[in-house]
């Protein structure tokens, strides 16, 4: 697998959402290196990938096992992982299965709708994006995307929350970062990949179903975090039904479901503050 490396200290693997290109967490990683060996991944769909390469569906429990090549490869000890959106999907199966090889699992808005009591609907919603994708275009089908991951459920009440660091404090009156031209340079190059992500990872990944037994025999090394302005949309609900599942708090950080590229300096406080966090 593709991965940038920086900073020192224990160590820390970032694992993305999305097509998995390690690159969206180059602001998040420069503020973590000061205290953190910090891995950034890129998925086997987003390594070096062959233009016209055929993919099949993609699978948590696989890419869990590339995660733990690269543990294995780079890694001394154990380290924290983190992961977003598909990233902490992955990064749950890791932990459920491989559990010598994690000291510590944050999650960041898992997207497993088979843990909401309307899953059926959610997994009609995403069915109807990757046909949308195949059959219909790109543009009906993020369109669809974008609606399936954004409407708001009223009335859904998440469970036990903490904030963790200042940066709650007048974070009302902040705003996103402007990207970098790195970023926006990155994320239109990805712009390729999206059928795939849409055709090929998002239905596998959304409908997994996580081992809960083996992660509530791990919870004392698992964190479930969400955006706080993600509130009532569907990745928000997922973290907080996974952590309610595993009675565990929910910890609110920065931004939404895309708090981490979007929001990286503020992020990364709160991400440090985690009293788990060494």
């Amino acid at each position: 697998m593709d991965y940038d490396r920086r900073g020192s200290g224990p160590p820390l693997l970032l694992i993305p959402g999305g097509v998995g290109h390690g690159g969206v967490f180059d602001q998040l990683a420069s503020h973590l290196a000061d205290h953190h060996d910090v891995v950034a991944m890129s998925s086997r769909v987003a390594s070096k990938r062959q233009p016209d390469t055929v993919l099949g569906d993609q699978r948590p429990e696989t890419h869990a096992g590339d995660a733990l090549g690269l543990i294995e490869e780079l890694f001394d000890e154990p380290p924290i992982v983190f992961g977003f959106s598909s990233g902490s999907v992955t990064a749950l199966e890791l932990l459920a299965r491989h559990p010598d090889h994690v000291r510590l699992t944050v999650v960041h808005e898992p997207p497993l709708v088979t843990l909401l009591p309307d899953a059926a609907h959610h997994r009609a919603a995403f069915e109807s994006v990757r046909a949308a994708a195949r059959t219909r275009g790109m543009a009906e089908a993020q369109a669809l995307m974008i609606t399936a991951m954004t409407t708001p459920v009223t009335g859904a009440e998440p469970p036990e929350l903490r904030h963790t660091g200042a940066w709650l404090d007048g974070y009302a009156d902040t705003a996103p970062e402007p990207p970098t031209p790195a970023l926006t340079e990155l994320f239109a190059g990805l712009g390729d990949l999206q059928s795939v992500m849409l055709e090929h990872i998002l239905v596998p990944f959304t409908t997994h179903e996580p081992d809960l037994a083996a992660l509530e025999a791990r919870t004392g090394r698992l964190v479930p975090v969400a955006g706080t302005d993600s509130r009532g949309q569907l990745p928000y609900r997922t973290a907080a039904a996974l952590a309610a599942r595993l009675r565990l708090p929910l910890t609110e950080l920065p931004g939404g479901h895309l708090g981490p590229v979007e929001r990286p300096t503020q992020f990364a406080g709160a991400l440090r503050a985690l009293p788990e966090m060494p």
